[in-house]
């Protein structure tokens, strides 16, 4: 169970089960960031500000917008890890909050993503402040753990013109939803992952995402999902797209991945 120390990171432990892992039985990178979504989940509730209680009591509720995360390595079943978590001072209507996952044997790192989450006014439809949290969710010392987020400009979909995957469509299920009443964050990444073709995903691993979530999904949304190279690398550019009431598209999310070749003996 994760704890939080006197500096208000909050520290867990766990390990990787068979069903986190792909056909290599190498974890999906989708579990990094069930990872990421999970401990954050657990820090704010520690401190009195969690979704349900929030979302049940007060109308509001957490749902992030940005996501960067560094992949140094891909755990194996049964693989033991560490990870910690913080929260920062808010940075305009964003709520940051760093994750960083290790092996527990060996000290490597696993993964590192930086979050901004916001505090979502359902009932107006509009972001809180982060003022609204304070008092509730401490910040850590800048001058023990710090990252700057203020990320750049997200890349635009132009650099890549490398031509195309085919189109994927996808029909949102039950339990791609959550206690928001709308797609979890992590079916993004999983419709993201999906839009490869199986015989790059033998070979090859993401080992960095920059991914946006710009609009709700849900239950009965027709959606569409399309990947793009860049020139001359292996870099990614991904879209998913829902179809709007007057038949037109919206962007709903977007992510740039990078990739490197998958080592299969270990």
């Amino acid at each position: 169970m994760l704890t939080i120390d006197q500096d208000n990171i909050g520290r867990d432990s766990s390990y990787f089960q068979s069903t986190d892992t792909d056909c290599f039985y190498e974890v999906r990178p989708q579990k990094y960031f069930g990872i990421s979504q999970e401990v954050a989940g657990l820090h704010a509730t520690l401190k009195g500000a969690g979704l349900k209680d929030m979302l049940d009591n007060e109308g509001r509720t957490w749902m992030i917008l940005r996501t960067q995360m560094t992949i140094g390595k891909y755990a194996s079943w049964s693989d033991e890890y560490d990870i910690e978590t913080w929260c920062q001072e808010g940075y305009r209507l964003y709520c940051p909050r760093w994750v960083e996952a290790r092996d527990k044997k060996t000290g490597e790192m696993l993964f590192q993503s930086k979050n901004l989450w916001v505090i979502m006014d359902m009932i107006k439809g509009r972001p809180e402040r982060p003022s609204y949290i304070d008092g509730r969710l401490p910040y850590v010392d800048p001058q023990l753990r710090h990252f700057d987020p203020a990320l750049p400009k997200f890349p635009s979909e132009d650099e890549y013109n490398e031509g195309s995957f085919d189109s994927l469509k996808v029909h949102p299920t039950y339990y791609d939803t959550d206690y928001n009443r709308h797609v979890n964050n992590i079916s993004y990444i999983v419709w993201l992952m999906e839009s490869f073709p199986h015989e790059y995903l033998d070979h090859n691993l993401p080992e960095f995402f920059d991914v946006e979530w710009k609009k709700q999904c849900h239950l009965g949304d027709e959606i569409r999902v399309e990947t793009k190279k860049k020139e001359n690398s292996e870099e990614y550019y991904t879209k998913i797209l829902r179809k709007c009431e007057d038949g037109s598209e919206e962007i709903a999310f977007h992510g740039i991945t990078r990739w490197r070749k998958r080592v299969l003996d270990k």
